[in-house]
Formats: C-alpha cells, sequence, structure tokens
C-alpha cells in the first residue's frame, strides 16, 4: 500500500507546524522522520494516519493501483504511539482478544505464543494499569506489529523501553516489518536501523 502526500500544511495558533510537505510512500517502504522535539513529527502521523486534517495540501492511499477513501484508511493502518495505546483499564489478554476481534493477525497466534513473544510468563489478571511504562509499550508495539495492517505508523517506538527492550524491538521489527510500509517518526537515530530512508524536518 502507498500513502502520496502533497504539500501538506498545519497550524495551530497562527503558528506553521508542518508546511508543504511532499513525500511518496512506496508500497514496503520503510520511512524514518527525523526531528527534535516539537518540530511536527506527530502531527504529520496523525495527519498521515487521517486522526487529523490537514490545514492544506493532500494525502491519498493507494493499494494496488486502486485508491482508498479516507474514511476507510483505518481498515489499512496501524499507529503505534505513546498517545495512542492499548486500554490500560483491561488485562493483556482481554486486550488480545479485543485485537483479534476487530483488527486480527497477519498470523495465527495463540495467547501462550504472544507471551513467547513478548518473553514474559504469563502475567495473570493485572490490568495494563498496573504494568510498568515500559511494559506498556512493549505491549503497544507488539500489538501493532503482530496486527493486520497494511501500513504500520510508529511514533517515538522507542520510547521508556530500556537497552535490552530496544534490542528486543528491533528483533520484532526484522520479522515483521517485511512486505509493509512502515513510517517511523524519532529524535533517536538507533530507530531507524531497519529504515530505507530519512526525512528531516
Amino acid at each position: 500500500m502507498e500513502i502520496i502526500a502533497g504539500n501538506l500544511s498545519k497550524s495551530y495558533a497562527g503558528i506553521d507546524i508542518i508546511k508543504k510537505f511532499s513525500h511518496h510512500f512506496e508500497r514496503a517502504s520503510i520511512t524514518g522522520i527525523a526531528g527534535p522535539n516539537g518540530s511536527g513529527k506527530s502531527t504529520l502521523l496523525k495527519m498521515l494516519c487521517g486522526y487529523l486534517t490537514p490545514g492544506a495540501g493532500s494525502i491519498e492511499y493507494q493499494k494496488n493501483g486502486l485508491f482508498i477513501a479516507r474514511n476507510d484508511i483505518f481498515k489499512y493502518i496501524t499507529l503505534a504511539a505513546p498517545y495512542s495505546s492499548v486500554i490500560k483499564d483491561f488485562t493483556l489478554l482481554e486486550n488480545w482478544q479485543l485485537l483479534n476481534q476487530f483488527k486480527g493477525c497477519r498470523e495465527k497466534l495463540s495467547y501462550r505464543e504472544l507471551l513467547d513473544l513478548l518473553e514474559w510468563k504469563n502475567p495473570g489478571e493485572k490490568r495494563l494499569a498496573q504494568y510498568s511504562s515500559g511494559m506498556v509499550q512493549k505491549v503497544n508495539l507488539l500489538f501493532a506489529m503482530v496486527g493486520q495492517s497494511d501500513i504500520l505508523v510508529l511514533d517515538e517506538p522507542t520510547s521508556y523501553l530500556d537497552t535490552i527492550n530496544k534490542g528486543w524491538y528491533h528483533e520484532m521489527a526484522q520479522k515483521y516489518f517485511t512486505e509493509r510500509t512502515v513510517i517511523i517518526a524519532s529524535n533517536e537515530e538507533s530507530d531507524f536501523s531497519e529504515a530505507g530512508k530519512i526525512i528531516r524536518l
């Protein structure tokens, strides 16, 4: 699947956050979007995912040469970000059941296999609100990666992860980025290890 952004702009209170951004995110490409805090990375991702309406410009979505309506794009995109997370009042198992019911998975995984990918023992009935920030981020990332979507968008993917779990993230990326259009926004250069191209805002 492809995203074609043309002259995207967005401003708040008269201040330009994104100004005339254009890029063709090609099918099965991995693109990094770099920039310091406040450079507009998250705003750009939200526009590309359909969560924000651009102030100006256009976004086209194509799959196999066919255009996808903006209202239907949620079926094809998964966003993982600190501001877009799993349901913290639910247990891990309940969140897993929701993912399977409403999004589906790229491959058939049992709950036990999910725990193995997380490198965890059974967490029991703990709600995700009782997990550390790093554990919640790990769940958020894995759900996004195993979920059924053509486009994977990650905002600051290794935030809250320690050194060991940053390594885990890159292992999962090698497995689950294949045959997908992936967009990664970060101010950490190491987050772009898998990227074929980096755009600097």
